[in-house]
């Protein structure tokens, strides 16, 4: 895959992982000898117009470069131990890369996004996780697959504005699977029917809903603390 940006070459580093290939503008070379020295031997000087044609985006800073992404699926789950983010039919690429950049803030076990009405994982998704995406697995799977086989191992808590329960009457157990769906559309009513629990984000103000990322990012953090209220270690 063909990966771009900064920011993404330093989270790819950190991860320890490197690239095949990199094309990089002169006043960018610098940081890739500092991030990969001579690691990488196919290091190519270009034109910044040659890096927008290679990876398909303005967006590059200056450096692009090839590499091999492992795929996740449900069976690197080996251990869950805390959070899993289920995202049911989430489709802005924007809104997916932040909820990874939030879950791996949070040390949740893996992002799952459904196959069904979400977009590939992309190079526009990598970036938009500033990194991210390599320091949390990320998986895309078919929502039955991934309820069925989840419901077995951790409890499954649902984000639904229908729900009876707010979030501070809801004593979450961990390991657990959150999940999250469109700001349109909702959690779909197969996932509602495989729920364990059912919780809301309780509204105060008049906007009639909230952003799917921050509403991952007050979901988790509202399960760690619970956590933590019961006595218990994240």
């Amino acid at each position: 895959m063909i990966l771009y940006g900064k920011q993404v070459a330093k989270e790819l580093r950190r991860a320890g992982l490197f690239p095949k290939k990199i094309w990089v503008k002169r006043s960018v070379a610098g940081l890739v000898k500092e991030l990969f020295g001579d690691y990488v031997k196919d290091v190519r000087i270009v034109h910044p117009n040659i890096i927008t044609k290679i990876c398909g985006s303005e967006e590059h800073q200056g450096i692009a470069f090839e590499v091999n992404l492992k795929k996740y699926s449900l069976k690197d789950l080996h251990n869950i131990k805390k959070i899993v983010v289920f995202l049911d039919g989430v489709q802005d690429v924007g809104n997916l890369g932040n909820i990874i950049r939030i879950c791996e803030f949070f040390g949740c076990d893996a992002v799952i996004i459904s196959e069904e009405g979400s977009p590939d994982i992309s190079p526009q998704l990598i970036k938009a996780s500033s990194g991210a995406f390599f320091h949390i697995k990320v998986i895309r799977e078919k929502k039955s697959i991934v309820i069925n086989e989840l419901k077995k191992r951790t409890k499954i808590y649902t984000f639904d504005l229908r729900a009876e329960n707010s979030i501070f009457s809801t004593k979450f157990l961990l390991p657990a699977t959150l999940c999250f769906g469109s700001e349109d559309k909702g959690v779909s009513q197969e996932v509602l029917n495989s729920a364990d629990f059912k919780t809301k984000i309780p509204q105060f103000g008049k906007v009639e809903s909230l952003n799917v990322a921050s509403s991952v990012a007050i979901g988790v953090f509202s399960a760690i603390f619970s956590h933590h209220n019961q006595g218990n270690p994240f």
